[in-house]
């Protein structure tokens, strides 16, 4: 597959995105990170993922993108502010007072709710693009920020993750919801005449990915091994889908 036009979108989208779901999953499984070796960790990585202003052509343009509020580059950016501060207080709390309470990280999930809903729906008012006004757009994106964010988050985690029945369970069921969302999207992608290959290939990834994740809550693989594939996995499943989505731009 060729390089993309839109490339930086799809690096904004599929890092930023991933930064929220994780975000999204720390606050229903919260821990106040007072297990890790370094909390403050997690925080600034994701600051560093939504940090992939590329998108904007240059980054003082995320500035001026605000300028017009109704468009939805604006509600990006909006979102996207929120969410950052939010995730900023938490890096400054965990890095000073090597804890954070639990209502930063429920209030920064909200936020990347917000944030993961826009960056869908901005894709699914693009009334010019076929392939992309509908509403299986929506689910693709959110679902699959949902998925990375949970694996992001439980490589954090690292093993203790995987022990909990609770978020095996949840994990499985992003996971299912992500893949059911490629397949939505193949099935409307093939109807237009576009190749679905891809998205074919992203199920598969996906899938092995849940199923690492079960492994690693059953026992069946080492410590260090489960949380790094199902990681792995599901991002290289999510990214395949998305860039394939943005295949079919007419940009």
């Amino acid at each position: 597959m060729a390089l993309i036009t839109e490339f930086p979108l799809f690096a904004f989208t599929t890092l930023g995105g991933m930064a929220a779901g994780a975000y999204a999953a720390a606050a229903c499984f919260a821990d106040d990170g007072r297990e890790a070796k370094r909390p403050w960790l997690f925080p600034l990585v994701c600051l560093a993922l939504l940090g992939v202003l590329g998108h904007l052509g240059r980054p003082e343009r995320f500035l001026l993108a605000m300028s017009n509020p109704a468009s939805m580059i604006a509600e990006e950016a909006y979102w996207s502010i929120a969410f950052g501060v939010l995730m900023l207080v938490d890096f400054v709390l965990l890095l000073r007072r090597g804890a954070s309470p639990r209502a930063v990280r429920v209030a920064a999930a909200v936020a990347a709710l917000g944030l993961m809903g826009v960056m869908g729906w901005a894709y699914f008012t693009s009334y010019g693009n076929s392939a992309w006004a509908t509403w299986q757009t929506l689910p693709l994106f959110v679902a699959g920020d949902l998925a990375m964010g949970a694996a992001l988050w439980a490589l954090f985690r690292g093993e203790g993750a995987y022990r909990s029945g609770a978020f095996a369970a949840a994990f499985t069921v992003v996971g299912a919801l992500a893949i059911a969302s490629f397949a939505l999207v193949t099935a409307h992608f093939a109807s237009l005449g576009y190749d679905a290959l891809p998205f074919a290939a992203a199920v598969v990834l996906v899938a092995a990915g849940v199923a690492s994740c079960l492994l690693a809550w059953k026992g069946k693989l080492p410590a260090a091994v489960g949380p790094a594939a199902a990681f792995a996995l599901v991002l290289a499943g999510v990214a395949t889908a998305r860039y394939a989505f943005y295949a079919a731009s007419i940009l």
